[in-house]
């Protein structure tokens, strides 16, 4: 019985120190960057040109042991489609990364981060199809509703607090379908898709 009830002591003192240290390795910040959007077709044919947007929004970092963790954002993005000598289209989103986060401290006031893994992406247009007329043949495009893909970044950690970095979001997902008709017959002649690569240099402040 004695036995039995030390066991119970110290499981509960060993199940409030981890619900302690897992509060205090919990960080709660504003994250703000500027995007390099350029999505890339599968054809030579379509030139595509940097789209200059920005992201802004929460961000929660959960720290592990050997500085090993997790951090997810809700970030709303502004990306977009510009066709080089063509058409530019501005579209808004709202990407939920998810990195698993590997931090190493190379001062008491220094540091810097390696960071991997999934997001989603949820497309805030209404507008989901527009035409575009360029050599007199009519340009039919799709913007998708939804996509997924990869995040990769790296950066430097100052005064424990703020986050600077930059990142790579690697599309998997379509993101935009066009089909070309010729004006003169209506005959489709192309199909084309693209996905999104996008650079970022971001900066996020952990209260």
């Amino acid at each position: 019985m004695i036995m039995k009830k030390k066991m119970t002591m110290i499981t509960l003192a060993i199940l409030c120190l981890s619900v302690s240290s897992l509060k205090a390795g919990i960080r709660i910040g504003a994250k703000a960057g500027v995007n390099l959007a350029q999505p890339a077709f599968n054809t030579d044919a379509i030139k595509t040109e940097n789209f200059t947007g920005f992201q802004v929004g929460p961000v929660i970092e959960i720290s592990g042991l050997a500085g090993l963790g997790v951090d997810a954002s809700i970030l709303y993005s502004q990306q977009g489609l510009k066709i080089k000598d063509e058409s530019e289209k501005k579209i808004s989103t709202i990407d939920v990364p998810v990195n698993l986060k590997l931090k190493f401290s190379l001062a008491d006031m220094a540091g810097i981060y390696l960071a991997a893994g999934p997001y989603v992406s949820f497309k805030l247009d209404n507008q989901t199809t527009w035409q575009t007329v360029f050599s007199g043949v009519r340009k039919d495009w799709e913007n998708k509703q939804f996509g997924v893909g990869l995040n990769f970044g790296a950066g430097v950690e100052l005064l424990k607090n703020l986050q600077v970095g930059i990142n790579y979001q690697l599309g998997l997902s379509e993101d935009y379908v066009i089909s070309s008709f010729a004006d003169s017959t209506g005959n489709l002649q192309e199909t084309f898709n693209a996905k999104t690569r996008i650079w970022s240099i971001t900066a996020a402040y952990f209260f």
